[in-house]
């Protein structure tokens, strides 16, 4: 172990930390009004989501700081930036009929934080993986009826019980370069639509290309393996 190991991997921690910083601002600007700003500061945090497993693999940071655990500080940043700072944006902002209805993703979301195989040996995750923050940005955005807004928040809150296994992104290796491109461009659509005051609904349409492609991405490959498991 060189001299520069211990600082780099204390760096990519912090680097994961300043995620929840990012989401503390959300909760701020969202409790302020700004809900632009909140949702660009959850764009990035989910951006720091993104990369900082790729930096700690990289650095190997278990290895080097085998006492502290990275991976128990990303789940306390993703618990803020991809479940409370959402539900509180539907909340403050009225996306839903009724109050009630948050405790659907609410419940969904501590469910699937609480299952020891949340995320697979083979690097998928179970059940839908508490994507709330982009849940709650399509409702700002369309503003749906109460009945497609409560659908919306329903069925993937049924998907958080069905153990099918959905993409991880940052670990998988099966359709990993178009993930990663698909998901950049998505995410340069996503602050180009955040900067706008009254985006075209059109583009926003469009963005929803990534959602369904990693949707059908994942069912596909949840299927594949259900069949080889049957045929050994």
């Amino acid at each position: 172990m060189n001299k520069f190991q211990k600082p780099l991997a204390w760096l990519v921690h912090l680097y994961t930390a300043s995620g929840a910083f990012l989401g503390i601002l959300a909760l701020m600007a969202a409790a302020e009004g700004e809900i632009r700003y909140a949702f660009l500061l959850l764009v990035g945090a989910g951006v720091i989501d993104a990369t900082d497993g790729l930096l700690a693999r990289a650095i190997q940071v278990q290895r080097v700081l085998p006492g502290f655990s990275g991976a128990q500080v990303d789940n306390a940043v993703d618990v803020l930036t991809f479940i409370w700072a959402p539900i509180f944006i539907m909340g403050h902002e009225n996306l839903l009929p009724h109050p009630f209805w948050l405790a659907v993703p609410v419940l969904a979301a501590l469910y699937a934080y609480g299952q020891v195989n949340m995320k697979t040996p083979d690097n998928f995750f179970l059940g839908f993986p508490s994507y709330w923050n982009i849940v709650a940005m399509y409702l700002y955005w369309f503003r749906p009826g109460p009945v497609t807004a409560v659908l919306m928040v329903v069925i993937p809150g049924i998907f958080s019980f069905i153990p099918t296994r959905y993409l991880y992104p940052s670990r998988n290796s099966a359709y990993w370069k178009p993930s990663w491109i698909l998901g950049s461009v998505w995410t340069v659509l996503l602050v180009f639509l955040l900067l706008q005051a009254d985006p075209s609904l059109a583009w926003v349409w469009v963005s929803l290309y990534y959602p369904v492609y990693y949707l059908v991405v994942s069912f596909y490959l949840d299927w594949n393996i259900r069949q080889t498991q049957k045929e050994v």
